[in-house]
């Protein structure tokens, strides 16, 4: 006959940190649980009272406020609260009341103790904070438990030698003569510790041997200027991303402002030839559009391998963008070949994800083209030709064409600079909801090729929407559509799944979280006067100009970053069982800690939903 305790046992067993004991602790820990069954709207705990017991929720919901009637926090199946005093052995600083009916389970502090005591993993898991859970439930994941390889690798590993610097005013035929005598394939320029730019063999060719230029000719006429650099520190994936976007192959690496060596695209493709960066080279040598398709039939499992490499799952789309920039790039220069020289200066302009740099397999392309006023008349049917060409490489490539039109083949979205800040400045003045939700999409605004001038001027335009006589309402539509989104959470936080049709009894990961959270961030950022595309960065530089409080940044944060692994991961898994990608996760083929961290990212964006409603009734 089954023990008594075998149904405690068996939920023990899936909850985390209860999951990670031996045998004998997990059934002293199910023998010293007493259930108590409580009405919504009981107090649990008292501010200053002693709290002497672990309580987890069984079912239900409990919330904690501070003195001031703030909300710390919502827990629900599976959950613990009021940690802080029984951990600290201090009074109740957080209130907590039932907000539904609910059955909790009470554990005495000395049981508690003794599980402490007998493993590690269990005491540590009490300690970690909301940010970390959302984080840690995917770290914790198989692939998350991988070792760290190439893509978290220092870059100050492969930097092998010193750098080698000259002067500004070294003679180029002095400078091809170090370069030799100690075998790089490039110099630093600069004197005293500064750097001033650097010169490649490359540019020996280009600017030098190319140009018929004298052999005395000082190396700051020929250099690259203001080079970019990064941290000696910073991980591989930094480099593949920065040398990959900008299609360079020398970086040199800094430590406080000294710089200490130097990493070549040769370095990194030593350890492993299938990385992006090795794709995003193979991109740029490919002379015909066919030549470009056939490299990105590999797209797909480098995204396998980049999970399999260690990296984390949040970081994937950043990578895949930024091969979407390279492939980009390619069909640009490619069309420019056959097209002859532009009439006017002019940009390639992103919008969506791409902007974002949050990509992953099959997605459809949204772009536009701006030029310059003065372009002479008629310019036009070059640009147009230009956008029909480069629209057609990336649907060839699996960047299919924009069910909506927004491409740059669409004469709206392909116009001068003035046309598109008539744009802006309309959008500014839209007090409708629907109008703004089908132009939101371009306040996810980013360069990929061409004058930047012409994008800063396009990001002022935006920053001016919400900034202008219009602010008010113009945010106040945008806010209005983030905070309309559903929470996919129900009673006992339980998740709301969809009820019919093929992906029955799943959750839309990308419209039920994803959606709703880079729309309220980008409120708060277009609030804040930050116009960079990016969802993190966006986040990031609302904490850095005290915009929006840290913690908050930090849930926010740690939400997109879950949301986003979890798709990856659903990504990657349809792929290996060759099924095309869509959005709908079965919640039931993640693990408790996961579907836990799910419903606190859930809670953090109502929350967020929330308080857009309150700052802009």
């Amino acid at each position: 006959m089954d023990s008594p305790l075998a149904d405690v046992e068996g939920f023990l067993a899936q909850t985390p940190p209860f999951d990670g004991l031996a045998p004998p602790q997990l059934r002293r820990a199910a023998a010293a649980f007493e259930a108590v069954y409580r009405r919504s709207g009981t107090e649990v705990l008292r501010i200053g009272e002693a709290n002497d017991t672990l309580w987890l929720v069984r079912r239900g919901a409990v919330e904690t406020r501070d003195g001031a009637g703030n909300l710390v926090g919502r827990y629900g199946e599976g959950e613990s609260f009021g940690l802080q005093s029984l951990l600290g052995a201090r009074p109740v600083r957080f209130r907590a009341v039932l907000i539904e009916d609910s059955l909790l389970w009470c554990m005495p502090r000395a049981a508690f103790d003794d599980l402490r005591a007998a493993s590690r993993a269990f005491d540590d898991f009490y300690i970690r904070s909301l940010e970390q859970r959302l984080v840690g439930a995917l770290e914790g994941s198989a692939a998350g438990k991988q070792t760290a390889t190439l893509f978290l690798t220092p870059l100050s590993q492969l930097a092998r030698r010193a750098p080698i610097s000259v002067p500004r005013v070294t003679p180029v035929a002095e400078a091809a003569r170090a370069m030799s005598a100690h075998g790089v394939s490039s110099l630093l320029v600069g004197e005293g510790g500064e750097l001033e730019g650097i010169l490649t063999d490359r540019d020996l060719r280009n600017r030098v041997l190319a140009q018929g230029r004298d052999p005395s000719t000082p190396v700051s006429e020929v250099m690259t200027s203001a080079p970019l650099t990064l941290d000696a520190d910073s991980p591989v994936l930094s480099a593949i991303v920065a040398m990959a976007g900008r299609g360079i192959h020398h970086l040199p690496l800094v430590r406080e402002g000294a710089v200490v060596g130097m990493v070549t695209t040769r370095d990194l493709l030593s350890l492993q030839t299938h990385h992006p960066l090795y794709l995003a080279a193979q991109i740029q040598k490919q002379d015909t559009r066919e030549g470009v398709v056939d490299v990105c039939r590999r797209i797909p499992q480098l995204f396998e391998l980049l999970l399999a490499s260690g990296l984390r799952a949040e970081e994937v789309p950043k990578v895949m963008s930024t091969l979407a920039d390279a492939v980009t790039r390619r069909l640009i220069h490619l069309a420019q070949a056959r097209l002859g020289p532009a009439p006017a200066p002019w940009a390639w302009l992103a919008f969506g994800s791409q902007a974002r740099e949050e990509q992953s397999l099959r997605t459809d392309q949204d772009n536009g083209i701006v030029y310059a006023d003065d372009a002479p008349a008629g310019a036009d049917a070059w640009y147009a030709a230009l956008a029909r060409e480069v629209s057609d490489g990336l649907d060839a490539c699996g960047y299919v064409y924009c069910p909506g039109g927004i491409m740059a083949t669409t004469p709206e979205w392909r116009q001068p600079l003035s046309g598109w800040l008539r744009h802006f400045a309309r959008w500014a003045t839209l007090p409708d909801p629907t109008a703004v939700l089908r132009v939101s999409i371009f306040f996810d605004l980013r360069g990929i090729d061409g004058d930047a001038g012409l994008v800063a001027r396009i990001r002022e335009a935006m920053a001016d929407c919400a900034g202008g006589r219009g602010r008010a309402v113009f945010l106040s539509a945008l806010a209005r559509q983030a905070a309309q989104y559903d929470v996919p959470l129900g009673f006992f936080r339980q998740f709301v799944l969809q009820r019919q049709g093929e992906h029955r009894d799943t959750l839309e990961i990308k419209a039920a979280g994803l959606l709703p959270l880079t729309d309220l961030v980008r409120v708060r950022a277009l609030q804040g006067g930050v116009t960079v595309a990016s969802t993190r960065e966006r986040i990031a530089a609302l904490v850095a100009r005290g915009a929006m409080d840290r913690a908050e940044g930090d849930r926010l944060d740690g939400a997109y970053r879950l949301l986003c692994g979890l798709r990856v991961r659903l990504h990657a898994d349809l792929a290996r069982r060759g099924e095309a990608p869509h959005n709908h996760l079965d919640v039931r083929r993640i693990g408790h800690a996961e579907r836990s961290a799910l419903r606190d990212a859930f809670l953090v964006i109502r929350e967020a939903q929330d308080a857009l409603k309150q700052d802009f009734p």
